[in-house]
């Protein structure tokens, strides 16, 4: 029979989503072009997933709903509800919600009553749903004969139509458990998490998962590939991901290119390749965990016009605008847009792509076989920003003689220095120049550059140098420095943060060093020879120097500033009144530390969800900003310190309550305690612990036995690893946080703000670990 099942988890507790219902209809494209606030209408979804298509001899819609909650929601009870043809009305009865799983799949028995085309058509337009295609391939994958014409006849005008992600699987769902079926599980979860993320704002410089100018930051290198077949690159895939952030995918060179399933499906294949091996990739969030083995991929359609092979008629660019169509499907982190071609078609892509997906949009053009001038090249980084939608731009030149070879980089300079003029985003510019003329085009271009990689038997362009070559080119000619990093405070021998930063230094192959500035006055530090080293670059900040840093900061965050504390220096040097002069930034990343990890636990707490409560416990500089964090979360906060002037001065600065007492019941009219504040429709959503480790403080039984209360219990000592408080939240079941987390999320801001680039977010948790964790866990 046909055969349409939800997979419904009942998690909204412990996720924090509220179910939105199903009734909202799609805006349009022209809508959410005008309005920001509305891009990528899939941020932070909190409605039910759908997978369409065909399955094969391997159950594979089945089997990938299934896998999908019971691995990333293994606490959620799951139901499974079997709807009648009246499917709205089983939706709209059931109030699902976040996390579920809705599978169509048109290869079971017909059913006379059901039309499963109307179905998807309205989950996807009329219910507003994120729809997945899993687009099983019908000979591989042993799908019957008449489930492989459904599938053929149906592919473009339903399950392409009605869906916004694609997810390609031969035989691997014919093999039972395997590793190639453990990564169709991971591609899924992959793509939901992409598809909600909060998305990239072209000029947008404030640090997060999709930031431009960290992803295409200060020494970032994406490798250019230029095999034929995609099976080809993986005996070079392990040197390769040592040296660079990203992957670009030349679909123009490849053999499948007009096939979108193979396209697809080779990206998959890249990233199984390379995900045993990345080192310096930045974390991929979804719900409380991330993804850290995630290679970025640059996804390229180059035309014959534009230094590449696609064919550049008017059938040939149609075809292209469509293969950038299956990129975005694919999931890609970027997508290189050439900006010569029929704008209607350009318009209609990039809409599309800001409406409903969270890549970053990197224009291009090549000038090809002539010399232009530096305005025309200027003009051309201006046609590049694709009217203020591009994330990033790239153009290359061609020249006739080394003396301009400086070129394109000074147009770069320009176009940025105009775009500030004109309040126009400033985006990465990527500048280069064709051929082993431009060489040193590639040397002084810092964002994003490509590069090839010695272990391949040939370059996809002529002139491209490796990452080595290019950084060592950097430290010859001055063009980067060697810099001094430390962790300022007193007694801190104790520290993971040099071994953290050093390591996140070795693997992006920054020349940078970080120790210990162990020092009893924050003065003995600025008098000292390594904070008037020119080389100088910044340093972490621990107690007991946060505060008594403050006056010699020249300029402080937002953040730093209503926290009242500093975490993170950073020297800049910056030319001021016709002479340079160094420049000392304050900020803090302590509240990142403790907001990033909730946020993927229960997301940002919107209007429908005000009455959501943080508990603070304590009253020093980490308690403040845990009250930043936890308004940047949209809770409300409560505080509670066994000195209650200090409790008072929070909720003077952040707003929120004060409890006299963690009791249930208040034993006199003067005493206001936690049982108070938490009658009603209150719902305490997390209990920050800033109090120290040798404290020994645990919970009120009551408040851990609650059945209608299960609070995210973070506790911010990362030593030692289990507190008398974590191992009683364990044992009622309670998630937690530990504090060895906040210490590399907020390491990660740090390196992120001193390198101008992505963090290697696997390595600096690795190296937290191994020096947190008890011996008998490692």
């Amino acid at each position: 029979m046909i055969r349409i099942t939800l997979f419904f988890a009942l998690v909204p507790t412990l996720l924090g989503f509220a179910p939105n219902g199903l009734s909202h209809r799609r805006p349009s494209a022209l809508n959410m072009a005008s309005d920001d606030s509305q891009r990528n209408i899939f941020q932070n979804y909190d409605k039910p997933i759908v997978l369409v298509g065909c399955s094969g001899e391997g159950n594979e819609l089945i089997r990938l709903a299934e896998s999908f909650l019971e691995e990333n929601f293994p606490q959620a009870p799951m139901d499974i509800i079997k709807p009648t043809a009246d499917l709205s009305s089983v939706v709209a009865g059931s109030g699902l919600g976040w996390p579920s799983v809705v599978v169509v799949d048109f290869s079971a028995e017909p059913s006379d009553d059901l039309d499963l085309s109307e179905v998807t058509r309205s989950l996807y337009e009329d219910n507003g749903l994120l729809s997945i295609y899993v687009n099983v391939d019908a000979e591989e994958g042993k799908i019957s004969a008449d489930s492989a014409k459904t599938k053929s006849q149906l592919d473009e005008s339903v399950f392409m139509k009605f869906s916004d992600y694609e997810l390609c699987i031969k035989g691997e769902g014919t093999e039972g458990e395997s590793a190639d079926w453990d990564h169709i599980k991971w591609e899924l979860t992959r793509l939901v998490a992409r598809a909600r993320l909060a998305p990239a704002i072209p000029g947008e410089k404030a640090p997060s998962t999709n930031t431009a100018h960290l992803t295409m930051g200060e020494n970032t290198f994406f490798l250019s590939l230029s095999f034929p077949e995609i099976s080809q690159v993986e005996p070079y895939v392990e040197e390769m991901c040592l040296d660079v952030d990203a992957m670009e995918y030349r679909t123009d060179l490849l053999d499948c290119r007009d096939s979108r399933f193979d396209l697809i499906y080779g990206m998959q294949l890249l990233r199984r390749y390379c995900r045993p091996f990345v080192v310096r990739v930045p974390a991929l969030p979804f719900v409380g965990n991330v993804l850290e083995d995630v290679m970025p991929i640059c996804y390229t359609v180059r035309t014959q016009n534009q230094a590449g092979t696609y064919p550049d008629d008017e059938a040939g660019i149609s075809k292209m605008f469509d293969m950038l169509g299956w990129g975005l499907r694919g999931g890609v982190e970027v997508l290189d847009v050439e900006s010569a071609w029929d704008k209607k078609k350009t318009d209609d892509l990039l809409n599309e792509a800001k409406e409903r997906y969270a890549s970053q949009v990197l224009g291009s053009h090549h000038v090809v076989g002539k010399e232009i001038s530096r305005e025309e090249a200027v003009e051309l980084f201006q046609q590049c920003a694709l009217d203020g939608r591009a994330h990033g731009a790239k153009v290359v030149l061609s020249i006739e003689s080394e003396e301009k070879d400086r070129m394109a980089h000074e147009a770069a300079i320009i176009a940025t220095s105009l775009a500030a003029t004109e309040g126009k985003p400033e985006i990465p510019n990527v500048s280069l120049i064709l051929g082993d003329v431009g060489q040193f085009s590639r040397i002084v271009n810092l964002p994003f550059t490509p590069v090839t990689h010695e272990s391949l038997p040939f370059k996809a362009a002529p002139g491209q140098l490796t990452a080595k070559e290019i950084m060592a080119g950097r430290l010859l000619m001055k063009i980067i420095d060697s810099k001094r990093y430390a962790i300022l405070g007193h007694n801190i021998a104790y520290s993971v943060s040099p071994q953290m930063q050093g390591s996140a230094f070795r693997a992006a192959v920054l020349p940078h060093e970080y120790g210990r500035a162990d020092v009893e006055t924050v003065e003995e530090f600025i008098d000292s020879d390594f904070f008037k080293d020119p080389k100088f670059g910044g340093c972490s900040v621990t107690i007991p120097h946060k505060q008594s840093i403050i006056p010699y900061v020249d300029v402080m965050s937002e953040a730093a500033t209503t926290i009242g504390s500093v975490n993170t220096l950073i020297a800049e040097i910056e030319y001021d009144n016709d002479d340079f002069k160094r420049v000392i930034y304050g900020d803090n990343t302590d509240w990142k530390g403790i907001f990033n990890p909730l946020e993927r636990r229960f997301g940002v707490q919107g209007e429908d969800d005000s009455n959501g409560i943080a508990l603070i416990l304590g009253g020093g500089g980490t308690a403040r900003a845990a009250a930043y964090a936890a308004s940047e979360l949209g809770l409300k906060r409560v505080y509670y310190n066994r000195t209650p002037s200090k409790a008072e001065q929070l909720a003077e600065s952040f707003g929120g309550t004060v409890i006299t007492s963690l009791d249930m019941e208040s034993e006199n009219d003067d005493e206001k305690c936690l049982g108070d504040v938490l009658s009603g429709d209150a719902s305490l959503k997390v209990i920050i612990s800033t109090l120290p480790a040798g404290a020994e403080f645990v919970l009120p039984e009551w408040l851990i036995s609650k059945e209608d209360t299960k609070p995210v219990i973070f506790d911010v000592n990362y030593k030692p690893y289990y507190t008398k408080l974590l191992e009683q939240a364990e044992a009622a079941g309670l998630e937690t946080v530990r504090g060895s987390e906040m210490l590399w999320e907020q390491g990660v801001g740090q390196f992120e703000a001193w390198t101008k680039r992505t963090a290697p977010y696997s390595i600096m948790k690795t190296v937290v670990l191994q020096n947190c964790l008890p011996e008998d866990m490692q």
